[in-house]
């Protein structure tokens, strides 16, 4: 089962509430009057195609009416509001899922009417509400991009980063709606104010932000001897706007993190991959620039590199209903602690999976068989691990045993490996070894059902991990 149909099947055992809607049929007019509704309430899952007891055929010419769907929220809801909208399969059924983060700008309307959630049902918004709308800040949201930077001027940008926003915005039909000047550009998003600059104009498109914000500053050191090694490789120092230093510590890891060579036991070719998966990557450093705390004055992001691991820190917590335990993650959409931030990489390409990056980043490592990335908060920091190493397999001496019992290309049976130790397992200890060997690729399966075989693979013998 995958991450979005697990999902969906989450959201459908909730049943409609503040934060989930179910739309039975394609309607775009009821779609956008509950992704408004979200925007202006606590954010929220709209799910089109299931009308709250069974699925209803939405797929005629569904991919057209996403692209023309996407276009409406950029063009008919005010302001640019981020929305994430999808076609999923759910049952051999395909569903249109839309995730919509609280707005940071409310009150948003949609067809120049504003809507809210109450309980399960979208509203119009009463005059009291929509003054209360005006009123009321969003409690995750941090007011410091949009605070003044002293003394800095439009001089103190980059014109061509702005350009080149409005432009990648443009290019990912995100920028129909928006100004294409620099000036409009920047007022709409209130990145500057009657010529009074913000700060997150400076450290999103600053020449020079560390002239303005102290704490803008990335390090990345290698540290080949741990965190009590006396002894440094490498330390670079990044002090520029934020989209500069996201190429720079793109460039950084291609240049310097190493490159592994694999024999798998079905190939005869040797194959190459980097040491981390570099999706995975980017999306750890986007995450630490879109969501540290900036109005921590000592708040750097630190990218620490180590023999076996690499650790991503930045100020700010991950709250606590997102990540349990070290790496246990609960569906959520975003919260976002600097949205306009965050929006302007969603503008340039950056960000496509709203609210799904901390799953991406675990689904990648899992896809190669790399230990499990794990979260850590503490005094008000977030420690990303990302680990270089295989996941550990629980591999006994039974185990071993039987495969040191087997030669390369040997085919056998749950059966075959129950009567190897003569009685002294049951079935379900049997499946739950061969499950385990073949996790570790030690076996192969052959067939399905009751004519499952299995054959022994020429990687080598495991180490005993349990």
């Amino acid at each position: 089962m995958s991450k979005e149909t697990s999902f969906i099947a989450e959201l459908i055992q909730h049943k409609e509430n503040i934060e989930i809607e179910f739309v039975a049929e394609f309607n775009s007019p009821q779609i956008l009057q509950a992704i408004c509704s979200f925007l202006n309430t606590q954010g929220g899952w709209v799910l089109v195609g299931y009308n709250g007891k069974e699925f209803r055929d939405i797929s005629n010419n569904l991919v057209a009416k996403l692209v023309e769907l996407k276009q409406q929220i950029l063009d008919e809801i005010f302001p640019q509001p981020l929305v994430d909208v999808r076609i999923e399969e759910y049952n051999n059924q395909q569903v249109l899922l839309v995730n919509v983060i609280k707005g940071s700008r409310q009150p948003y309307s949609y067809s120049k009417k504003y809507y809210v959630r109450s309980g399960s049902k979208t509203l119009a918004a009463t005059p009291d509400e929509i003054s209360l709308l005006l009123r009321t800040s969003n409690e995750y949201t941090s007011t410091w991009e949009k605070q003044t930077a002293l003394d800095a001027t439009l001089d103190d940008l980059v014109e061509n980063e702005i350009n080149t926003t409005i432009k990648e915005a443009i290019n990912w039909g995100r920028g129909k709606s928006l100004p294409t000047d620099v000036s409009g550009f920047l007022n709409y998003f209130q990145l500057v104010d009657m010529n009074l600059v913000r700060n997150g104009s400076i450290i999103l498109f600053g020449k020079d932000p560390l002239q303005y914000i102290s704490q803008c500053q990335i390090r990345i050191t290698v540290m080949p001897y741990g965190k009590t090694g006396s002894k440094f490789d490498d330390t670079l120092l990044i002090e520029d706007n934020l989209f500069a230093a996201f190429n720079r510590i793109q460039e950084y890891f291609v240049r310097n993190l190493p490159m592994i060579s694999e024999f798998r036991h079905d190939q005869w070719d040797r194959t190459n991959r980097p040491k981390y998966p570099t999706d995975a990557l980017d999306e750890a450093v986007l995450n630490a620039m879109i969501h540290r705390d900036y109005a921590d004055i000592s708040g750097d992001i630190t990218i620490n590199i180590y023999s076996d691991k690499i650790e991503i820190i930045n100020s700010g917590e991950i709250p606590s209903d997102i990540i349990t335990g070290k790496n246990k993650i609960h569906e959520h959409h975003s919260v976002l602690r600097n949205p306009t931030i965050a929006h302007m990489f969603y503008l340039r390409g950056k960000i496509e999976k709203l609210g799904r990056g901390l799953s991406l980043i675990k689904t990648r490592f899992d896809e190669l068989k790399l230990k499990a990335p794990e979260w850590t908060t503490q005094s008000g920091y977030t420690t990303l691990t990302l680990y270089g190493i295989s996941k550990p397999i629980d591999v006994n001496e039974r185990m071993l045993d039987y495969l040191k019992s087997l030669k390369i290309g040997y085919e056998f049976t749950r059966e075959d490996f129950e009567k190897f130790f003569e009685g002294k397992i049951s079935e379900k200890t049997a499946r739950n070894d061969i499950s385990k060997l073949l996790e570790g690729e030690w076996i192969n399966r052959i067939g399905d059902g009751p004519s499952t075989k299995y054959v022994r693979t020429n990687k080598e013998l495991p180490e005993i991990t349990g």
